[in-house]
C-alpha cells in the first residue's frame, strides 16, 4: 500500500540518523524465547512468527527513525523487522537504517526492504536489462552489508498489470522479477532472502498465479490484508473465500505448500473498524491453530487521509487499540530473536 496510495507524495523522505536512546532504551525486549526454537537460513522461525513494522513518524514527514520510537512506546517492544520502501538506483541499508536496526541495549532487527528498480521503465524494459544500472548498484550495498535482509522485487503487482503489448502484464512481470532476483545473484549477493508481495486482494484472485515467478527465485509469499469494517474477525482479514477464490492463505498454502508465508503489510482501519482491539485480543490462538504458515507479521503504522491505522492514535478508540497491540506484541508467539 506505501506506494499504491501515495500517489501524490513525490518522493519518499528518509531522514538522517536520529537519536535514538533515551526513552527508546527503556522498551521491553522479546518475550523468553522457546527452547528449541530454530531459525532456518532463510530466516523461517520453527516457532512461532516475527512481528515487524513500517515505522513512518505521525507528522508526515516519514522520517523512520523518529517512527520507530513512536512505534516502541506503544507496542511495549523491538520490532523483529523494520519495513522500509525504496525506488530506483539506491545504496542500502543506509546508515540511518543500520542504526535503527542496530541500537544498543536492543536484539537487532532484521531489514525488510520492498524495493522498485526503475521509476519510469515498464517491466518488460527491466527484464531486458534496462534498470541492471540500479540492481549492480543495489547488489553493491547489500554485499556491504553482513546480515540478511529481506527484499521484496516490485510489490503489489497484481493492479499494475497492463494489457498485452504494454510491457506491463503478469509474463512482463515474471521475467522482470527473475532477470533481478538472478542478476543480484550473479553480482555476488547472498544475503537476500527474495520475498514474492501481492496486494492478496479477491478482486484480482484470476491473475494471482500467472505473476508468481518460480519456486527457485522466491524464498516468501506475502501478501497485504487490512481490516475495514467487513473484516469482523483475524479470519476474515487473513483469509476471505469469495466465489471461485479459496483465499489468499489457502490458495498460498497450496500452490507453494514448502514457501513460507508473511504479511508484508496489514493493519485495522480504526475509522471503518472500532472493535479492532477486541479482534487483536483474540487472534493469537486463532493464528497458532489457523494460520501457522504465516511465519511474520509486519504492521503498516501509517496514517493517510481515509485510513487510520497507527498503533498511537488519540482517540478512545485508538487508546484501546494501542493497549491491545501491545498485549498482542508481548505474546510469547512473538519470541523470535535473530
Amino acid at each position: 500500500m506505501r506506494f499504491k496510495v501515495l500517489t501524490l507524495v513525490t518522493s519518499l523522505v528518509l531522514a538522517s540518523p536520529v537519536a535514538l536512546t533515551g526513552a527508546a532504551l527503556s522498551i521491553a525486549q522479546l518475550p523468553p524465547a522457546t527452547p528449541g526454537c530454530t531459525l532456518s537460513d532463510k530466516l523461517v522461525p520453527s516457532c512461532g512468527a516475527w512481528l515487524g513494522a513500517s515505522t513512518p513518524s505521525r507528522d508526515g514527514r516519514y522520517n523512520y527513525n523518529a517512527g520507530l520510537i513512536e512505534y516502541e512506546a506503544v507496542a511495549q517492544r523491538t520490532p523483529n523487522i523494520i519495513h522500509f520502501y525504496k525506488r530506483g538506483p539506491k545504496t542500502f541499508p543506509t546508515a540511518a537504517e543500520i542504526a535503527a536496526a542496530e541500537r544498543p541495549g536492543h536484539v537487532r532487527s532484521t531489514l525488510f526492504y520492498n524495493w522498485k528498480p526503475s521509476n519510469s521503465q515498464t517491466w518488460a524494459q527491466m527484464a531486458a536489462g534496462g534498470a541492471d544500472k540500479a540492481i549492480d548498484k543495489v547488489a553493491l550495498g547489500l554485499k556491504a552489508y553482513p546480515h540478511p535482509v529481506f527484499l521484496t522485487i516490485f510489490h503489489e503487482p497484481e493492479n499494475d498489470e497492463l494489457g498485452n503489448g504494454t510491457g506491463m502484464t503478469a509474463d512482463d512481470y515474471v521475467k522482470m522479477y527473475r532477470h533481478v532476483v538472478l542478476r543480484l545473484r550473479q553480482r555476488g549477493v547472498t544475503n537476500a532472502v527474495f520475498v514474492m508481495n501481492y496486494i492478496g486482494y479477491a478482486r484480482w484472485a484470476s491473475r494471482v498465479q500467472a505473476f508468481y515467478p518460480g519456486n527457485d527465485v522466491v524464498d516468501w509469499i506475502a501478501y497485504d490484508p487490512y481490516g475495514f469494517g467487513g473484516e469482523t474477525s483475524i479470519n476474515k482479514m487473513l483469509n476471505s473465500p469469495s466465489e471461485a477464490w479459496p483465499g489468499f492463505y489457502n490458495w498460498a498454502t497450496t500452490y507453494a505448500p514448502d514457501k513460507p508465508l508473511m504479511l508484508a503489510e496489514w493493519g485495522y482501519d480504526l475509522s471503518s473498524q472500532p472493535n479492532a482491539a477486541a479482534i487483536l485480543d483474540s487472534a493469537v490462538p486463532v493464528l497458532q491453530s489457523q494460520f501457522p504458515r504465516i511465519k511474520a507479521f509486519v504492521y503498516w503504522n501509517d496514517l493517510l487521509p481515509g485510513f487510520k491505522f497507527r498503533i498511537d492514535q488519540q482517540t478512545s478508540a485508538g487508546l484501546r487499540f494501542g493497549q491491545a497491540f501491545a498485549r498482542f506484541a508481548a505474546n510469547s508467539y512473538f519470541s523470535v530473536t535473530n
